[in-house]
């Protein structure tokens, strides 16, 4: 029978609950509490920008590169049509544009600024 050897435990115990520790958060105060749900709050609207392009002054390329179901040739006719009739002042205006539905548009509502 192998004999138990207790610096083996120590050492498995060791990894387990710096494991554990490294999983929980510690407990805020309420004044940085305040703080981290402020920057917290700051970080979202950031990451949601990601995907999002403002149409009334986005490169043609941009818009393509953002925006689902728009290739080259519509992103460029957005761009021509901005430059003709002015800035767009609502989401809907764009299906004025040759090739692009209501389908389309629904598609990227989310995504399209005004601005």
């Amino acid at each position: 029978m192998k004999r138990f050897k207790p610096y083996r435990l120590g050492i498995l115990l060791g990894i387990l609950s710096a494991g554990v520790l490294a999983t929980e958060a510690p407990q805020p105060s309420s004044v940085t509490g305040t703080a981290e749900q402020t920057q917290s709050s700051q970080l979202k609207p950031a990451a949601a920008n990601l995907n999002q392009v403002n149409i009334n002054t986005a490169t043609a390329a941009e818009i393509q590169d953002k925006l689902v179901g728009i290739g080259a040739k519509k992103a460029q006719a957005i761009v021509e049509y901005r430059e003709k009739n002015g800035r767009f002042l609502n989401v809907e205006q764009l299906t004025e544009v040759s090739g692009i539905g209501k389908a389309t548009l629904d598609k990227n509502r989310d995504r399209i600024v005004l601005e």
